[in-house]
């Protein structure tokens, strides 16, 4: 939905201004100050958004494009292309779900398949993903390994045991686990400026 709000903000911003008098100025909040991340005008005429096939591609176009500017939509839309789930296929017979059964049950696959169900944690694409804290988390996961970043979904979906995370991603023991949070906690401090 942001995405489409700013593909429709930004439709709008195009549209002149009714003339009602209104000079263009940042105004005053009560104690004296000015509101600077808005600005009172006059209104911008008003009218459909898109009328027509043509300029809906074009608003889906605009859409796309601030979905995959903000959100990464595209990097979104290969991963869930690249890690598919027996959930996205129909009971009908296609070559693509025979080529995901071919690599999933294969019996010399070297890479395990293992599937993490996030409980209780915000969708990647929601209104949500806009607030500073997520996107700061965000990009500090960004930075960690793939199997850091895995120990941190594992802590924060609810399994907090050393030797259940271990034993979640196929170690032996906790060991490599608490290595990992050592070098996990050592990035934070870093990446947040905390000493």
């Amino acid at each position: 939905m942001p995405a489409v709000t700013d593909a429709i903000q930004q439709e709008m911003r195009d549209r002149p201004e009714v003339d009602n008098g209104v000079k263009t100025r940042r105004p005053h909040l009560a104690d004296g100050s000015v509101f600077r991340h808005g600005v009172r005008a006059n209104p911008r005429t008003g009218g459909d958004v898109w009328c027509g096939q043509g300029e809906a591609n074009l608003m889906v176009q605009r859409t796309i494009e601030a979905a995959d500017h903000h959100g990464r939509l595209r990097d979104i839309l290969d991963a869930v292309r690249s890690n598919r789930v027996e959930e996205d296929f129909s009971d009908r017979w296609t070559f693509a779900r025979e080529d995901f059964e071919r690599k999933l049950y294969h019996k010399r696959l070297k890479v395990k398949v293992r599937f993490v169900e996030l409980t209780d944690v915000i969708p990647v694409q929601s209104p949500e993903t806009e607030i500073v804290g997520n996107l700061v988390t965000g990009d500090f996961l960004a930075i960690l390994d793939e199997r850091e970043r895995q120990v941190v979904v594992l802590l924060t979906s609810g399994v907090t045991k050393l030797t259940e995370i271990a034993e979640i991603m196929g170690y032996r023991n906790h060991s490599p686990i608490s290595k990992r949070l050592a070098r996990i906690r050592e990035q934070a401090a870093r990446f947040f400026g905390v000493s």
